[in-house]
C-alpha cells in the first residue's frame, strides 16, 4: 500500500497489507464518542463498516456512495429510527477512492467474494451472461443461445446485453444455414419423419440420413467461421458467388445470392461489437481516476477481467519515463497473471479454470457479466478498445484516449 497523503486527518492509515481483502485506508471507530466525519472525503468511494467482533459469522457491512462522507453521516450517526443505523456495532472503517462506476462494482465484487463467499453473487445480483453456445461435443454439433459455461469443448460467444438478443441473434444467422436446430440425439433412420425445417430444406436432416457425417461437419465448419470472422467469410462468398452468376448470365442465381447477402448483412447489424469468441475476447478498459490527470486500466483476456493499475499523465514528475514506455510496462503487467510490478497497484487476477482436454481455458463468468452490465449500460464512463489476437496494442491511440478521459474528468 501507499503511504498516506500528508493532508491525511490524524487516526486515518493505510488498511492492512493483503491487496485482496483490504481497502486503501483504515480508521478506528468508538460509538462512544463524537465522531469527525469531515475527515472523511466527500467523494465517491467504497466502504468497509467492521464489527467489533471480527468472526467469521460477524462480518463487514460492504456498500459504495457517491458521497463517503454523507453516506457515513447517516449510517453511524445519532441513532434513527426509521432508517438503518450500524453506529452501535462498528468498530472500524475501510474505505477507498474510486474514479467510476465499474471501478466500485470492481472493488465491492472483491470483497464479498472474500467475505460472503456463497452469497456474494446474489449480493451483487450477478445473473450468468447471455452467450451463444456452439456444442461441438456431439455426432451432429448444434447452435443456441446459452447462460451457462462448461469445459466441454464448446466453443462460446458473447457475452449480448440479453438473453433475447441472443436468441433473435442465434435464430436470424441460423437461417443462413443448414445446422439442426432440434435438442434431442439424433440416431439417423431412413424412417424418420423430420421436421419443418427440413421440409423448408433449412436443415440438412441428419435425423433421416439426408446427409453424411461429412456434409454435417463441413456445415458446422461454415457456421462457426462465421462466428469467428463476424459475418467477413460469408459476406465474401456471396459477393463472389453474385458476381459469378452475374457474369454467366445466371440472373435467377445472381438474385438468390443478392438476396442472402443482403439478410447476411442485416444479421451482422445485430452484433454488438463486444461479441467475440469468449476465447479471443481482448480489450483495454479505460476509466476516470479518482487521483487527478490518472487512468485506472482493466485488461480483459480471453473474457478475465485483470486490474486495476492506474497511470499518472502528471507531468511533475522525478526522473520521468516516456509515457508510451511506462503505458506498454502497465499493460505487459496485466497481460499474464504474474505479480505486476511495483511501481503499479492492482488486485491479485482470478485465475481461469483450465480444461483437462487441452481446450482453451474459460473465464470466471461473473468477469462476463460485469463487462456486459458496464458496456452495455447506457450511462458508462470511460472508453473501451478491443485488441486483436496478435496482442498488437496502439499505444499511440492508448494515450489519446487517456488524455481524452483526463481532459472530461478535471
Amino acid at each position: 500500500m501507499e503511504d498516506p497523503s500528508p493532508s491525511l486527518p490524524d487516526m486515518i492509515r493505510p488498511a492492512s497489507p493483503n491487496p485482496e481483502i483490504a481497502l486503501q485506508f483504515s480508521a478506528p471507530f468508538n460509538p462512544a464518542l463524537e465522531t469527525d466525519f469531515d475527515r472523511f472525503p466527500a467523494a465517491p468511494a467504497v466502504f468497509a463498516l467492521f464489527p467489533g467482533d471480527e468472526s467469521v459469522s460477524a462480518r463487514p457491512y460492504l456498500s459504495q456512495a457517491r458521497d463517503l462522507q454523507r453516506r457515513l453521516r447517516r449510517l453511524l450517526g445519532p441513532l434513527s429510527p426509521r432508517r438503518l443505523n450500524l453506529r452501535d456495532v462498528t468498530r472500524r472503517i475501510e474505505y477507498q477512492r474510486v474514479g467510476s462506476a465499474f471501478e466500485a462494482q470492481w472493488m465491492l465484487y472483491q470483497l464479498n467474494r472474500c467475505y460472503y463467499p456463497d452469497q456474494f453473487r446474489r449480493r451483487l445480483r450477478l445473473k450468468p451472461p447471455s452467450l451463444v453456445k456452439v456444442k461441438l461435443r456431439n455426432r451432429f454439433p448444434r447452435c443456441y443461445p446459452a447462460r451457462r459455461m462448461s469445459a466441454d469443448g464448446s466453443l462460446y460467444y458473447g457475452p449480448f446485453p440479453t438473453r433475447t438478443s441472443a436468441e433473435r441473434f442465434t435464430s436470424e444467422f441460423l437461417d443462413l444455414f443448414k445446422m439442426r436446430r432440434c435438442v434431442p440425439d439424433l440416431d439417423p433412420d431412413p424412417s424418420h419423419p423430420g421436421c419443418i425445417y427440413s421440409q423448408m430444406k433449412m436443415c440438412l436432416a441428419p435425423c433421416f440420413q439426408g446427409c453424411t457425417d461429412e456434409e454435417y461437419q463441413e456445415e458446422t465448419r461454415r457456421v462457426i467461421v462465421f462466428l469467428d470472422s463476424g459475418g467477413e467469410t460469408l459476406e465474401s462468398d456471396l459477393e463472389a458467388e453474385r458476381s459469378c452468376a452475374s457474369e454467366n448470365l445466371e440472373f435467377e442465381l445472381a438474385a438468390r445470392a443478392h438476396r442472402k447477402l443482403e439478410k447476411a448483412r442485416e444479421v451482422m447489424r445485430m452484433r454488438p461489437a463486444l461479441i467475440k469468441p469468449i476465447s479471443r475476447l481482448h480489450a483495454v478498459m479505460l476509466l476516470p481516476s479518482a487521483e487527478a490527470k490518472a487512468v485506472v486500466f482493466f485488461r480483459v483476456v480471453a473474457g478475465e477481467i485483470r486490474g486495476p493499475v492506474s497511470l499518472s499523465l502528471a507531468e511533475n514528475v522525478s526522473s520521468p519515463v516516456p509515457l508510451d514506455q511506462r503505458l506498454q510496462a502497465l499493460l505487459e503487467s496485466l497481460a499474464s497473471p504474474a505479480a505486476l510490478p511495483a511501481e503499479f497497484s492492482a488486485a491479485q487476477a482470478t485465475p481461469a479454470s483450465v480444461d483437462k482436454a487441452g481446450n482453451p481455458p474459460l473465464p470466471p463468468w461473473e468477469h462476463l457479466s460485469l463487462l456486459a452490465r458496464w458496456y452495455y449500460s447506457s450511462f458508462r464512463s470511460g472508453e473501451f478498445m478491443l485488441i486483436p489476437d496478435s496482442q498488437a496494442i496502439p499505444h499511440s491511440r492508448l494515450i489519446k484516449l487517456c488524455r481524452k478521459i483526463v481532459d472530461g474528468n478535471h
